[in-house]
């Protein structure tokens, strides 16, 4: 008994320290360098996209030129990096509130873990969120179950895989 019950504590605490912010860093990952993502976009840090309209604004905070990481991006070199203080930075700053921002707007008033399940999909844009109409239509109702297996049933979901499964199981588990 005693056992099962410590089993239980750590699948919570597990499914818990997963529905957080420090999901979406550990599902981007973290590169001091400029690098392609899978859809082959210059990205760095914790996957923020150089494509971005602000990228050059935001790398010139850190002393770095968005042509000089690019550049890097392109001949494989490690010139022109970011330290971890300045990933943590941007990601704070700019890339996360940014999802959350935009997880809010798709589905208000969720909990903590809900609403980090929604942001981690809102990383990759609200256009790719709002394309969850059944999904949205499900977090409105509270119907946590309906809504992540409306996540699991995603273009997106095969694309993501891990990532997918532990989000569509902070819904459904908040």
């Amino acid at each position: 008994m005693i056992k099962l019950f410590i089993l239980l504590v750590c699948l919570a605490s597990t499914t818990w320290a997963a529905c957080s912010r420090e999901q979406t860093v550990t599902n981007e990952g973290r590169r001091r360098c400029c690098y392609y993502d899978t859809k082959g976009i210059p990205t760095i840090g914790v996957g923020f996209n150089l494509q971005r309209s602000d990228a050059k604004t935001i790398l010139s905070k850190f002393g770095l030129s968005l042509s000089d990481v690019l550049t890097d991006c392109r001949l494989g070199t490690q010139k022109h990096c970011l330290t971890n203080s300045q990933m943590d930075s941007i990601f704070d700053s700019y890339e996360y509130p940014s999802a959350t921002q935009c997880a809010d707007s798709f589905a208000p008033g969720l909990s903590g873990q809900r609403r980090a399940a929604v942001a981690d999909v809102a990383f990759a844009g609200c256009g790719t969120l709002n394309q969850f109409a059944k999904m949205k239509a499900a977090l409105l109702k509270k119907d946590w179950a309906t809504a992540a297996k409306e996540l699991q049933n995603s273009k997106w979901c095969t694309q993501v895989k891990g990532r997918c499964t532990l989000d569509a199981d902070c819904i459904r588990n908040g």
